[in-house]
């Protein structure tokens, strides 16, 4: 009965998040102009966003593959290609649920344990992509930090400096079960032993399988490998970000260029650390609110260029990853809802 309740107040949690932030991006919106704006939309340009956008994806496979060659013979990335795809689908309705279905998709692929797998996402999302895009983030902030502050005065510092330490605390968390197993033990015994022996047993089952998924971080040879991978994926996140300003023809009156859309994809990454399934709502202000601020845009236009660019995404992950889920769930079947995937992880 909690766990329904905690269910029920996340979703309207969800819910007020989505529709405040919608209410931000459409309360001064022309909607006469916005449909103008959208269908006068050089759509040529937004079909070629759609090859980028999948080789993103496909090149985020590749980097899962060589997290796990040290633990999975002849890891294959058609296999992980399909468990991201499906996991971005579901992220995009349930927030961060596509991050347990996704490893549960490939680790009953590869028949290796979830925890294995679960283990390689960890690293994947603390070490590489968190790592990524607070660099990304930080080095925007560096230097356009006035326009930040112009744009979001509600942005302070202190905010980036707490998620950081947060996330340094995560990575020292991670590099202790890799690096040092039996002091990973000595803590678990010394913290949770004295109190439960059961969820002792638990967790320390969990780091066991975790360490698997570790591996790769170990492996040096493999660092250099891996910094590319993960370029490649984030410059071409960018790239849709960029030609996206000429659907609207915005370059050319606005001046905008690959820097600026750099600085748009920063500001709307901010929306996934929001409960908003797919950054919906959050993403459109905070890329509006940018747009109209700094560069003089329009608010029908930059809502428009908001929606264009997260709305095309969103088709590309649910196409793809709802013929996955087809696919997959043909093979074995898939959990249907929050509660089947509960039970299915027990």
């Amino acid at each position: 009965m909690l766990k329904h309740t905690k269910n029920i107040l996340r979703i309207l949690f969800s819910i007020i998040i989505v529709l405040a932030s919608s209410y931000i991006a459409l309360k001064s919106i022309d909607f006469s102009k916005l449909w103008a704006t959208m269908i006068h939309a050089n759509y040529w340009w937004v079909l070629a966003c759609i090859p980028i956008m999948i080789v993103s994806h496909w090149l985020r496979a590749v980097r899962w593959k060589t997290m796990l060659a040290p633990v999975v013979p002849n890891p294959s990335v058609k296999s992980m290609f399909s468990a991201i795809m499906i996991g971005y689908a579901v992220n995009n309705i349930i927030p961060k649920g596509g991050e347990l279905l996704r490893p549960l998709v490939y680790s009953r692929r590869a028949k290796i344990p979830f925890s294995t797998v679960m283990g390689s996402m960890i690293v994947e999302r603390f070490f590489l992509d968190a790592i990524m895009v607070l660099l990304l983030i930080a080095g925007v902030f560096i230097f356009q930090r006035s326009d930040i502050e112009h744009a979001f005065p509600w942005f302070s510092w202190g905010q980036m400096i707490m998620v950081m330490l947060i996330l340094l605390m995560i990575i020292i968390l991670i590099l202790i079960i890799a690096f040092f197993p039996t002091l990973t033990d000595t803590l678990l015994r010394l913290s949770i032993k004295p109190f439960s022996e059961k969820f002792y047993q638990k967790i320390h089952g969990i780091t066991d399988t975790f360490e698997h998924g570790f591996e790769i971080i170990k492996n040096p040879s493999q660092y250099i490998r891996l910094l590319i991978e993960s370029f490649a994926i984030w410059f071409s996140y960018l790239i849709p970000m960029w030609i996206m300003f000429y659907s609207f023809d915005l370059g050319p009156r606005f001046g905008l260029n690959f820097i600026d859309a750099t600085f748009l994809f920063s500001v709307g990454t901010l929306s996934q650390f929001t409960p908003a399934p797919g950054g919906i709502g959050v993403y459109h202000s905070l890329i509006q609110t940018a747009m109209t601020s700094l560069y003089g845009v329009s608010p029908e236009e930059a809502l428009a260029y908001a929606t264009l660019t997260h709305g095309l995404n969103l088709i590309v992950c649910f196409a793809l990853g709802g013929a996955f889920f087809i696919y997959e769930n043909r093979i074995q079947p898939l959990p249907h809802s929050s509660t089947d995937l509960d039970k299915e992880l027990q």
